[in-house]
């Protein structure tokens, strides 16, 4: 069985969020000083969220209480004045949790504890039977960072080495050398992941006050008290991220394989920083960002916008491509990202959906981790294959694959029907490849395979899915007397090698090994050689890079466009 300690509150702060109905409700002035933060969704982004943010207006007139409106971030509020070294806060959003960097200690409430808190001023918490109320977990980071990594990779490092035992459901004291190097932002940072982690409070040792700057001297050697101490080398740090689903399950970057993403999101409580914002823009600067992916940057608070703008940080990200949204933004609201769709955060969360749907994945890097993966259109640097322009670059002019064989008229609802397109992935779209006429042969292609068909082949429809599914597949050679025009260029851009042979589709055999000379232009099958024309240098290249997008961002790369 367990006890219950009773922890004094000395500010309470109300968010736009499903417990502002708590506050709402209550008829009686709170007992504890209370302050009404508008931070999730600003502007609001519906007529219900609009509601909501005129009653919590009215309510906070009403009671006297001090309002916030989109002047940032909770966290960034309360650790650059609203919260005093060794007070107690209460907040309804984890992330808060950050502003225990100036040596407060910040808990996370529901509905229940936010209402005794304010009926009472003081917070019920259930403690094991293990954990006295004197016990004081004291988490000493000592030595100095790895040249080039951050404290995003030093909280995640942490996470790593503590495990859940140590961090899940404890109150943290965070002291040691290395605490002495970070600045309030960098600090903030670690108290949030920690927080995030599962620890009930981070709170940082001989944190100075902001408003008065004298220390806050938590007591960690008391003699009436029972101290645990984890030691942490500062120097074990490495690049790391913290894989979809939490803050829990941290992977170094180095064994990270190769993960394609649609989205950057560099802001909001410890990511959107002014020394964040300075990185980003530095490693941006006469840049531009993958094609086809989206970078979304979000001040912290009102005063670091108008700083980021003033130094030229927020044009360098716009001119790399990137979006700039309001100082309170988050993918939450502005962002979102697609069904299975891939988003590198430097912020604090990843929960499921929190971006988008539940199949959505959203990674936590460092902002240098995060602003490399948006210049490359991918997170991760481990290799189980060549990379993409090493195997364009490389691709035989020879080679050889076993004989898939078509008649004519082959159109576009053969290679794939439409009703199959619906589907989220490619993944489940290309196991219907040819299913009007071979429902079984998606199980049977193999990497390498080639298509021999009659004349016309890739007729219809201009869907774009019938050239990738062949991809997906495995095929990356179609050998017809002729191809249907759309489908031609269509096949081109996803870097598929279209060959006309006007005798070979009459000759050869389902199963035959076709050996394919680009270089002397024939093809042999069976020991008999059939002629076909040179490829146009420019297609060639596009073919030879994987596609059209491929070649364009591999110019682009090089300068070249």
């Amino acid at each position: 069985m367990g006890n219950v300690k009773m922890q004094k509150i000395d500010l309470c702060v109300i968010q736009d969020d499903d417990l502002a109905q708590v506050f709402l409700d209550m008829d009686q002035r709170p007992a504890v000083k209370t302050v009404v933060v508008i931070d999730q969704i600003v502007p609001p982004n519906s007529p219900k969220v609009s509601a909501l943010h005129k009653a919590l207006r009215e309510k906070a007139e009403k009671e006297g209480l001090d309002f916030y409106y989109g002047k940032g971030m909770c966290a960034e509020l309360l650790a650059n004045g609203l919260l005093k070294a060794d007070e107690s806060a209460v907040v309804c959003d984890k992330a808060a949790g950050a502003a225990g960097a100036v040596g407060a200690k910040v808990f996370l409430a529901d509905a229940v504890q936010l209402k005794q808190v304010l009926e009472t001023g003081e917070l019920s918490q259930e403690r094991s039977a293990e954990d006295s109320e004197s016990k004081k977990n004291v988490v000493k980071t000592t030595g100095n960072l790895p040249e080039g990594l951050s404290a995003k990779d030093l909280a995640l490092s942490l996470v790593k080495e503590l495990g859940e035992e140590v961090v899940s459901g404890k109150e943290l004291i965070l002291t040691g050398d290395t605490l002495k190097s970070l600045d309030l932002s960098d600090k903030m940072t670690i108290c949030g992941v920690l927080g995030k982690a599962g620890a009930v409070t981070a709170a940082v040792e001989n944190a100075e006050n902001v408003k008065t700057g004298e220390p806050a001297a938590f007591n960690t050697n008391t003699a009436d008290s029972e101290t645990s101490t984890y030691i942490f080398d500062a120097a074990k740090t490495r690049e790391v991220t913290a894989l979809p689903g939490g803050c829990t399950e941290i992977k170094p970057l180095s064994e990270l394989s190769a993960v394609k993403i649609k989205s950057v999101f560099i802001g909001g409580t410890t990511g959107g920083t002014l020394k964040e914002l300075a990185q980003a823009a530095s490693m941006l600067k006469g840049r531009k960002i993958a094609y086809g992916l989206r970078l979304i940057v979000a001040p912290a608070d009102a005063d670091t916008y108008i700083k980021a703008a003033t130094a030229g940080y927020l044009t360098d990200v716009l001119e790399a491509g990137g979006l700039v949204i309001n100082h309170c933004g988050s993918p939450e609201v502005q962002g979102r990202i697609g069904k299975t769709e891939v988003m590198v955060s430097n912020d604090l969360e990843n929960k499921p959906g929190y971006a988008g749907f539940e199949t959505s994945k959203t990674y936590l890097t460092s902002t240098k981790a995060a602003v490399e993966a948006a210049l490359l259109g991918t997170l991760g640097y481990k290799e189980e294959a060549p990379a993409e322009e090493e195997k364009t670059e490389t691709r035989s002019l020879t080679f050889e694959g076993r004989c898939w064989k078509f008649g004519d008229d082959i159109d576009t609802d053969i290679i794939i029907p439409t009703q199959h397109l619906n589907y989220e992935t490619m993944d489940e779209i290309k196991t219907h490849a040819f299913e009007p006429l071979r429902p079984d042969l998606s199980a049977k292609l193999r990497e390498g395979d080639l298509i021999v068909a009659g004349s016309n082949f890739g007729c219809g429809s201009s869907r774009e899915q019938a050239a990738e599914v062949l991809v997906a597949n495995g095929v990356h050679c179609v050998i017809a007397k002729s191809f249907a025009r759309i489908f031609f260029r269509n096949a081109i851009n996803n870097g598929i090698l279209l060959l006309e042979c006007q005798d070979l589709a009459d000759h050869v055999k389902e199963g035959d090994i076709i050996q394919v000379d680009l270089d002397n232009q024939k093809i042999t099958a069976d020991g008999k050689t059939y002629a076909i024309p040179a490829i146009p240098e420019n297609l060639y290249h596009i073919i030879m890079d994987g596609g059209l997008v491929k070649s364009i961002m591999k110019k682009v790369e090089k300068g070249l466009l």
